[in-house]
């Protein structure tokens, strides 16, 4: 794996669902859901995120990259819109 440094976080894009909650299976997602992300390295001066959370970062300011085959975004600590509560 690869270890971010400063204040970057790296993040997968969570997919969004394509079932609805009574089983009907969409041709694509809802527009109207937003798109989630799960954190799975973050940098030594991170402080309010931590690895395995689930957060809203600001899309715009994410950076694509790809390593080993798989797909992931460079978000800075500061473009974490939101991180949600998990239960």
């Amino acid at each position: 794996m690869i270890r971010p440094i400063k204040k970057n976080i790296i993040v997968e894009l969570i997919e969004k669902e394509k079932v609805t909650e009574g089983g009907i299976i969409l041709s694509r997602a809802d527009p109207a859901e937003v798109n989630r992300a799960l954190v799975l390295a973050v940098g030594p001066e991170v402080t309010e995120v931590k690895e395995g959370e689930t957060i809203l970062p600001n899309w715009n300011a994410a950076k694509p990259s790809k390593f080993d085959g798989q797909d992931f975004y460079i978000v800075n600590e500061d473009d974490v819109v939101l991180i949600f509560d998990e239960e």
